[in-house]
């Protein structure tokens, strides 16, 4: 339906449909066809005459003409009607493609006109859009137009009646926005005075909880520290016991000694240097460790009372703080975690020095009880124990109470002086190995250290040695020929037994502050340091020292040193430790 009306369209504008137009083609091309067919035929029909013509003209002069003559002409008028015949061939050619070409012209005329009328229809349905787009756009304007008109006299004549009651309007606005104010204050006073009260009962509560939150945290911390203590008192009593127990073996021990002191003396020989006298300190296991640490404390303690007296815990008093406990050789890190951990609960608020101590005590506590490792022997036999360290550390003597304690409990035990650069070190050894009953293996002043070390593990196993223990020169830690000497030592060991040493212990001295960590640092790869031993902690204010280098490198503690006497080497303690060292422990005693 579409495609008819499209063609009734057309064919109205004198346009053709191309079915037309390839009709229309056709029958020109049939009709030029048809002419040239019949100009052959008359052009044939006139060379068929003369022919005859030309026969009869023959025929009626046979008799005067030769069959030469007449065959020369027959063939000449042969030729020429073929001639003739091929030229109106081509003429009649010519003439078709004439005319093909004239119908092709014609038919690109009649394209192109048809082309053009389809172009100005087109245009002129595009005009016709627009005509009729132009007619809405323009009544929509109109409409608007009216709308816009309609609303503002809608508008002026509504102002017209506000105009008219304004000032009632505005009286009755008036009393509202007053009666309005007046609520909004009450309701802001009644809001204002309840947010008060809530807030005192905050406070209030605040107080109160924390109140409460410190009683039971520092009863709590006493209450540990009270039982560390009477822990502490158990194995006193334990250690009394067993030496009553073997007090006859020491009157034994003390009575060889006299008889060799009374050979050297009829030989001429000088005296042995006297034994270091085996008592422990006065009081407890926890007032000993407080005594020793009091060097430690006391500075700290007395800046803390003199800094944090009921003083708001600020910025400026966390940095104070983390100063005092810095000096103080607990290092940076450990400052921070105790300021952090006071500015959780107190940032903003008074704070006393008692509670500065007990945070630091539960932070040097958090730090150090993973690191409490009671010293304990392994299945293997001998035990190979290293003691490594710098001169002056108090290695020599660490290990000679050491011997003595396995000795006490039955230990066989071989001691072999590898420092053969110290004569002194040698007799000190010898002293200790009498006192715990055990010998002494030593060589020559200078000799090499790494051949009496393999002499001494070959010996104590053969003989069935409980332990051995091996005295090491004091390296300083910055000398390499000396560290290299070390690592000899450690591959003579490992050669003779792959799993030992099985106990390296580094024994440091308290009062080097924070050059200890970087023996730490040298040691603990070359002798492969299996836990540590501070001593001289009560001859020095730098025992924060300990938990600097335990923050940092995490090593096993196992005793601690506060004292000359034997009984002055304690087994390491964190809670107690941490109690002694923060001053927690003055106010526990108190």
């Amino acid at each position: 339906m579409a495609e008819k009306k499209k063609r009734g369209f057309l064919s109205k504008l004198g346009f053709k449909s191309k079915d037309e137009k390839l009709a229309i083609e056709a029958a020109e091309k049939a009709a030029a066809e048809k002419l040239i067919d019949e100009r052959m035929a008359a052009r044939m029909a006139a060379i068929n005459a003369a022919a005859l013509a030309s026969a009869r003209a023959q025929d009626a002069g046979t008799a005067e003409v030769s069959d030469e003559e007449r065959a020369r002409i027959e063939a000449e008028e042969k030729r020429q009607a073929e001639i003739q015949a091929a030229r109106d061939v081509e003429r009649a050619k010519q003439l078709a493609e004439e005319n093909a070409r004239r119908a092709d012209a014609h038919a690109a005329e009649k394209a192109a006109e048809e082309e053009r009328r389809a172009e100005d229809a087109r245009l002129a349905e595009l005009q016709a859009a627009r005509e009729a787009e132009d007619r809405a756009r323009r009544e929509a304007e109109a409409k608007l137009r009216a709308e816009a008109a309609a609303r503002l006299e809608a508008e002026r004549q509504a102002e017209i009646a506000r105009a008219a009651s304004e000032a009632e309007a505005a009286e009755l606005k008036r009393k509202a926005e007053a009666e309005a104010t007046e609520r909004a204050r009450l309701e802001a006073e009644r809001v204002a005075e309840e947010t008060r009260l809530a807030e005192d009962r905050r406070v209030a509560d605040a107080a109160a909880a924390q109140a409460r939150a410190e009683d039971v945290r520092h009863q709590a911390l006493a209450d540990r520290l009270a039982r560390e203590a009477d822990e502490a008192e158990r194995r006193a009593a334990r250690a009394a016991d067993r030496k009553a127990r073997e007090q006859a073996e020491s009157d034994e021990r003390v009575r060889l000694a006299e008889d060799r002191r009374a050979q050297r003396i009829k030989a001429g020989l000088p005296p042995e240097p006297e034994p270091e006298p085996d008592v422990t300190a006065e009081g407890g296991f926890f007032d000993r460790i407080s005594k020793g640490l009091r060097r430690s404390t006391s500075r700290m303690s007395d800046q803390m009372a003199a800094s944090f007296n009921q003083r708001t815990l600020d910025r400026d008093a966390l940095e104070d703080l983390e100063d005092i406990l810095i000096m103080a050789d607990l290092g940076s890190d450990v400052a921070e975690k105790v300021s952090g951990r006071l500015a959780e609960d107190k940032f903003d608020k008074q704070v006393t020095d008692l509670e500065i101590k007990v945070a630091l005590a539960e932070t040097i506590s958090d730090i150090l009880t993973p690191l409490e490792t009671p010293f304990v022997l392994g299945l293997a036999r001998p035990q190979v124990i290293l003691f490594a360290g710098v001169n002056g550390s108090g290695k020599t003597t660490t290990l000679g109470k050491i011997a003595k304690r396995f000795g006490d409990q039955g230990k066989r035990v071989l001691i072999c002086a590898a420092d053969t650069f110290r004569a002194a070190a040698v007799e000190q050894l010898t002293v200790w190995g009498e006192r715990a009953g055990a010998p002494v293996m030593s060589g020559q002043p200078g000799a090499d250290a790494a051949s009496l070390v393999f002499d001494a593990m070959n010996r104590a196993r053969d003989e069935d040695y409980d332990i051995l223990m091996i005295d090491t020169a004091g390296r300083l830690q910055n000398r390499t020929e000396l560290m290299d000497e070390l690592a000899k030592i450690i591959r003579v060991i490992e050669k003779t037994d792959p799993s030992a040493p099985h106990h390296s212990v580094l024994v440091l001295d308290a009062t080097v502050g924070q050059n200890a960590l970087s023996q730490v640092e040298a040691f603990r790869e070359t002798a492969k340091i299996s836990g540590l031993i501070m001593t001289k902690l009560d001859g020095t204010a730098k025992g924060g020292v300990l938990v600097a280098l335990s923050e940092k490198y995490r090593l096993p503690i196992h005793f601690i040193g506060i004292g000359e006497a034997i009984g002055d080497l304690e087994t390491f303690s964190a809670p107690v430790f941490a109690a002694a060292l923060s001053g927690v422990a003055d106010n526990v005693s108190a």
